[in-house]
């Protein structure tokens, strides 16, 4: 009996049925482990991106910095093609940083769509969102800050208008988060020979309780780059989206180094008129102030800087005229 039973299995029709079980297993197993992965999308050769909520939307501008001109420019690119090879292999990368979370609701609003082809033939699509990604068969995956990175794939002509909307956002914190909060505790505003020290040290007392623990809610480094213009410092993009978020280890992460790239004018009071200059640009330095002899065309492209008013408005002057015609005292 044993004997038939060896020869039987080393019949050739049992040899191909044994591999054509083995082949189902590894195409099983493959499949179960590709439902856990975000798409693959090494191969593709054109990857065609749409803003489901417009490109203003979705690439994080601040239409208050932008001239009409711009923001039609801008409107033109709520979809856009991509074929350059180093660019779909540099986001492939930064989409497989993705960890599997589970199925996603059916319906989910805005985000980006990237449908991927591979010649004629389309071989993925997904919708990707701050910090996530929702693929085919509703599959869920979450990201680490500043993934996935879209950024890869924008136009060019996009970045120096997103570089001015960040350094926008930067001036809006320092207002809101900085200079107002410090001003409710021990009013009026800080002495400008030490405002940029009176902000960090604001920033630093800010403290979030978690399950019974407390801990600071900024790191050092988070509150380092509030004062540095994005368009000198393009490496302090990665994760600026989630600058609100909470740090893990903020302590750990101590500057000893500050720079600053705004200014404060002295002129400007809490009861000071609207619309008077409290924040500008002006070249590298710390606890600056001053006037409008301080301030910088130089950081932006096209030519020009930006200022924060009395009121939070954020305004950005491109000639000297506007320069002048502004409010300083």
């Amino acid at each position: 009996m044993r004997w038939d039973i060896y020869r039987h299995a080393r019949s050739p029709s049992s040899k191909v049925a044994i591999l054509a079980c083995v082949g189902l297993l590894v195409t099983i197993a493959w499949l179960v482990y590709s439902v856990f992965r975000p798409p693959n999308i090494t191969t593709c050769t054109r990857l065609e991106v749409r803003c489901l909520r417009g490109a203003l939307d979705a690439l994080l501008l601040d239409d208050r910095t932008l001239t009409e001109e711009e923001k039609e420019y801008v409107r033109s690119l709520d979809t856009w093609t991509v074929s350059d090879a180093e660019l779909i292999m540099a986001f492939a990368h930064s989409l497989k940083r993705g960890a599997y979370w589970g199925q996603a609701p059916g319906s989910t609003t805005g985000g980006v769509d990237v449908t991927c082809y591979r010649g004629a033939k389309r071989v993925a699509f997904f919708t990707v969102y701050r910090r996530s990604m929702r693929a085919k068969g509703l599959r869920y995956f979450t990201y680490p800050p500043g993934q996935p990175d879209l950024a890869i794939l924008e136009p060019s002509g996009i970045k120096p208008l997103k570089a001015r909307s960040k350094c926008a956002l930067h001036l809006s914190d320092l207002h809101a988060l900085g200079l107002s909060w410090a001003a409710r505790t021990t009013p009026p505003y800080p002495d400008p020979n030490q405002w940029c020290d009176a902000v960090v040290n604001t920033l630093r007392q800010d403290h979030v309780t978690e399950s019974g623990r407390t801990r600071r809610m900024n790191s050092d480094n988070r509150i380092a780059r509030m004062f540095r213009c994005p368009s000198l410092h393009p490496s302090d993009d990665v994760g600026e989206a989630d600058w609100h978020g909470y740090d893990s280890k903020p302590t750990d992460q101590v500057v000893t180094s500050w720079q600053s790239d705004y200014a404060m004018n002295p002129n400007c009071k809490l009861d000071s008129p609207p619309d008077t200059v409290l924040l500008f640009e002006a070249r590298p330095g710390w606890n600056q102030h001053g006037g409008p002899e301080l301030f910088t065309f130089d950081n932006h492209e096209p030519r020009g800087g930006l200022v924060l008013l009395n009121d939070g408005t954020v305004k950005f002057i491109r000639t000297e005229e506007e320069l002048k015609q502004l409010r300083w005292k």
